[in-house]
């Protein structure tokens, strides 16, 4: 069960280098058909920490087309990860662990972008590594190492030596964004999560994390590993989910996706999930916006996408699915001499 401390570092073997923890934000104005991101890795043991921030309008197909992009690397890391300011600009100041944070940021470069954003969780946040809640845990192929997904980038840790943990938070960001010049009023659903583990930067993974948020008292969120059958992006059985129903929270079991793409971007999906009740819950949705977000980490590319999602009884909402391929992951399968190779 996550608790206020898991906002903080959490413990580690300080001769680890590898140990890392990460904050991502995603949010919206979906109106205006923007989608944006922060997000902050940070190596403490290192001393060093990165952070991107990227915010696109509309359909973005090629990564120099997004409207803003902020990627810094080798800042140095925050001394503590409930209250810091980097380097870059960015503040984050955690105001009431472990569900709620407030986000700060200015360019340093001029007054392109700038912007003021509280997340405020509708849940409790949802511990994927925690069998009370993750009832895919229970079954073999819920721990199993997969590749795909990284050294403990969704893989439980081995041992208590290097521990890991990984908490998702649905729930609504409000404030302002302001962006080459112009004014945004942000207010939307989306996800926010906090990982710590000891973490190597392969490029072999490919996940996807999938938001699907109808307001305050609805919502789901997911992972699921992909594959690349003849080019196309599959969606294959799920490594972890719950939904949140008028303020609980209910691991998922099983979860149907599919979909199509154009340039890697999911641009359509649709989605059938089974909680641990036999709560089926089906949604489709189309994206509005969307972009290949390519240096959130040098060996990684999210094509994500801000859907407009629909439940069968109509409820309409707006959140993120990002499909999240390794380089290498994609250079293995799509690249000119791994094609003469096959």
């Amino acid at each position: 069960m996550i608790s206020a401390k898991d906002s903080a570092y959490h413990p580690n073997d300080p001769t680890e280098w590898r140990w890392t923890e990460t904050t991502p934000l995603i949010f919206s104005v979906p109106e205006a058909r923007v989608l944006g991101n922060l997000y902050v890795a940070s190596r403490p043991n290192l001393g060093v920490a990165l952070s991107s921030i990227a915010i696109g309008q509309g359909i973005c197909r090629q990564a120099y087309e997004i409207d803003f992009s902020d990627a810094q690397m080798h800042l140095p890391a925050p001394k503590v990860f409930t209250g810091y300011e980097l380097e870059n600009g960015l503040r984050v100041d955690v105001t009431d662990a472990p569900h709620e944070y407030r986000f700060r940021y200015a360019y340093k470069g001029g007054d392109e972008c700038s912007l003021d954003l509280t997340f405020r969780g509708i849940h409790r946040p949802f511990d994927c590594e925690d069998p009370a809640e993750n009832p895919l845990l229970e079954k073999p192929e819920g721990h199993a190492y997969d590749s795909r997904l990284g050294d403990q980038w969704g893989n439980r840790s081995a041992g208590a030596t290097h521990p890991s943990g990984h908490f998702n938070t649905l729930g609504r960001t409000t404030g302002e964004l302001i962006l080459r010049g112009k004014r945004y009023d942000v207010d939307c659903y989306d996800c926010m999560d906090h990982s710590w583990s000891r973490r190597t930067e392969v490029s072999r993974r490919a996940v996807a994390y999938l938001s699907a948020c109808f307001g305050p008292d609805y919502g789901l969120h997911m992972a699921v590993p992909l594959d690349l059958v003849d080019g196309e992006t599959v969606y294959e059985q799920l490594r972890f989910g719950f939904v949140v129903d008028n303020g609980e929270t209910f691991g998922l079991i099983s979860a149907e996706i599919g979909g199509s793409t154009t340039d890697m971007l999911p641009m359509a999906c649709w989605v059938s999930a089974t909680d641990v009740r036999g709560k089926v819950h089906r949604f489709s949705g189309a994206a509005i916006a969307g972009h290949p977000y390519d240096n959130f980490n040098p060996s990684h590319i999210a094509f994500q996408c801000l859907m407009r999602w629909q439940t069968e009884d109509g409820r309409v909402g707006h959140s993120e699915l990002a499909n999240i391929f390794g380089r290498e992951f994609l250079h293995a399968r799509l690249s000119r001499s791994a094609r003469l190779a096959a």
